[in-house]
This record gives structure tokens, C-alpha cells and sequence, in this order.
């Protein structure tokens, strides 16, 4: 071994003298085997890094476009014809889908009457009175036959003088709708109410005057439906004849007067009804000659003078009660 390594010097030394310039010193210089060619720092933990492994990301699959349908075609527009004529039916094609059979069972459940298509004509512009008129103006004649009574002389014993006469009444009623009924698309009439006013006259060419309040209740809704009529007033004496010497005896000057009837319309009505003249007795009159209380009864016929009928009965009432009835 020793031998060996003689041999490598020599040949080491007699290098340079055999070639000088092939083979230069810096060729074995101690730095090609310098321990840095094997440092550790060649396996280093960061050569063997996870991340030097990790798999590669999955690229994702390329979305494709999805497939462009082609357009619909559209259907050539249908040709434009007239509408047919509706057919009568009884069945209803639209809402509310109730039949005419499904209507007259509900009117017959809660007792309605036929549904009215056209609006009742009114005749004399509501001048004779119609459950189809609202406000309205009407002039009244009541002829009467009438049940007289007065309080004898109060200073004796004696009992009240009766005696049968007559009664004309000319009145003029303001109606007011104090009640309306609702048909559908129509209103009715049911209860009227208004002021009114007029002049009474009897025998004796005795007038008063009367102002109160009247009105009208509707039974039915045609022209010549029944109604309930009522009026009262408050009289007041307008006229009264006292004998050839203005002093003799008289009637009470105020007083109040009612009535009600039963009606066909407002053409007429059956009247009852009294009229009440209250006492007004004086200290400076003999008692004979003093106002004492008044009053009749009567029954008769109302009516709109519009037809003439009521006004001729109340102008002959008028004529015969003056000219045949005799006051005691």
C-alpha cells in the first residue's frame, strides 16, 4: 500500500514537467471534492416538501352552451268573425254561474218578488201622490159629514147641544221622503212626512184655519197601492158670524183638529177624525154669551182635486151645508 501511494506521488509530481500547461493546478484543487458537494443542505426536508407532491388541481370539465332551440312558429293569425247571436239559455256562461233556476229559489227563500227591469212611469209630475215619487206637492179637498157639539149655559143644569152639519176642508201637503225602499236599482217610497196647511169651513159661514203636519204610509209600490194616511193640526177661527149686532155667541178661536184614513193611492181615502175647541170663558160677558168648549166628529172623503172628483164633493158640501143646516 505505502508502494501505491509512491507511485500516485511520483506520478503527481512528474505531471507538470511533462505537460505544464494541459493540465493546470487549479484542475485538482482540493474544492472539487470539497464537502459542500455532499452538505446535508442536498436532502434538505424542503426538497420532500408536501407540497413537492401534492396531486394536481382538477381543472374543471368546460362548461358546454347549452343547445339553442330553434323558435317557435307561430301559428297564423285566425280570420275575424262576427260574434254570434247569444242563444237563450238558461245557464249562465260567466260569473257569478247561477242559472235562473238558482235565482228563483233564492227569491222564493227569502219571499222576493220578480226583479224589475224598467222604471214605472210617473204620471202627473207627483202631483197626485205615487209610492214613485220622493218629494212631491199636492192640494187635498175633504168633504164630511159632521157631528156638532157645544156645552150648553153652564149656569144651569143642562146638557150639550148636538146637531148634525157638515165639513169642507181645502188643504195643501208638502211631502217629504221620510222613508225609502230600495228595489234593485229603483227606490220606493214607503213613508212620507211634510208639513201642512188649509181652511175648514162649516155652517154658520164659519171658516178657520188649520197648520200642522201630515203624512203618507205606502202598503204596496204600484200606482194604486193602499196606504195609511194621518194628519193633525192646530185651528185657529179665521171668520165667524156673530149676529146682526156683532154680539152674540161664539166658538172658541183655537183649538186642534186630527184624522186618519185608509187610502187607494193617492187618488183618495176614507177619512175619520174629530176636532176639539178648547173653553175660553170671560168674566165681562153674561154667561149665556160666554165661549164655552166645541167640537164635532166626522167621517168623509179625501181626495186629490187633480182628478176632480174630490173637489166637486167638497164644493157641494160647502153650498149645502150653509144653505140647509141651522145652528141652535
Amino acid at each position: 500500500m505505502i508502494g501505491t501511494v509512491s507511485f500516485a506521488l511520483a506520478l503527481a509530481v512528474q505531471a507538470p514537467t511533462a505537460q505544464p500547461t494541459s493540465v493546470q493546478p487549479t484542475s485538482v484543487q482540493p474544492t472539487s471534492v470539497q464537502p459542500t458537494s455532499v452538505q446535508p443542505t442536498s436532502v434538505q426536508p424542503t426538497s420532500v416538501q408536501p407540497t413537492s407532491v401534492q396531486p394536481a388541481p382538477v381543472q374543471p370539465a368546460p362548461v358546454q352552451p347549452a343547445p339553442v332551440q330553434p323558435a317557435p312558429v307561430q301559428p297564423a293569425p285566425a280570420p275575424v268573425v262576427a260574434p254570434a247571436q247569444p242563444v237563450a239559455s238558461s245557464e249562465v256562461e260567466g260569473p257569478p254561474y247561477y242559472t235562473e233556476r238558482d235565482m228563483a229559489t233564492l227569491r222564493q227563500r227569502y219571499q222576493l218578488g220578480e226583479p224589475e227591469t224598467e222604471a214605472k212611469r210617473v204620471r202627473w209630475r207627483c202631483l197626485i201622490a205615487d209610492p214613485s215619487c220622493g218629494f212631491g206637492v199636492e192640494i187635498n179637498a175633504t168633504s164630511a159629514y159632521a157631528y156638532r157639539l157645544r156645552q150648553g149655559d153652564v149656569s144651569v143644569d143642562s146638557s150639550s147641544t148636538a146637531w148634525h152639519s157638515g165639513r169642507a176642508q181645502y188643504d195643501v201637503w208638502i211631502n217629504f221622503p221620510a222613508s225609502v225602499e230600495s228595489r234593485g236599482m229603483f227606490k220606493y217610497t214607503r213613508l212620507t212626512l211634510g208639513p201642512k196647511g188649509g181652511v175648514i169651513a162649516s155652517d154658520n159661514r164659519t171658516l178657520w184655519g188649520n197648520i200642522g203636519i201630515a203624512g203618507r204610509y205606502w202598503i204596496g209600490r204600484g200606482r194604486f197601492a193602499p196606504a195609511f194616511e194621518f194628519s193633525s193640526a192646530l185651528t185657529f177661527t179665521l171668520y165667524q158670524d156673530r149676529g146682526e149686532d156683532g154680539y152674540g155667541p161664539q166658538r172658541s178661536p183655537v183649538g186642534f183638529t186630527a184624522d186618519f184614513g185608509i187610502g187607494l193611492g193617492g187618488f183618495g181615502a176614507l177619512v175619520v177624525g174629530g176636532q176639539f175647541d178648547s173653553p175660553m170663558a170671560r168674566e165681562d160677558i153674561p154667561e149665556r154669551e160666554r165661549i164655552y168648549a166645541s167640537g164635532m166628529f166626522f167621517v168623509g172623503f179625501r181626495g186629490n182635486i187633480v182628478w176632480g172628483v174630490p173637489a166637486a164633493a167638497v164644493v157641494a158640501t160647502h153650498a149645502l151645508t150653509e144653505r140647509l143646516v141651522e145652528t141652535p
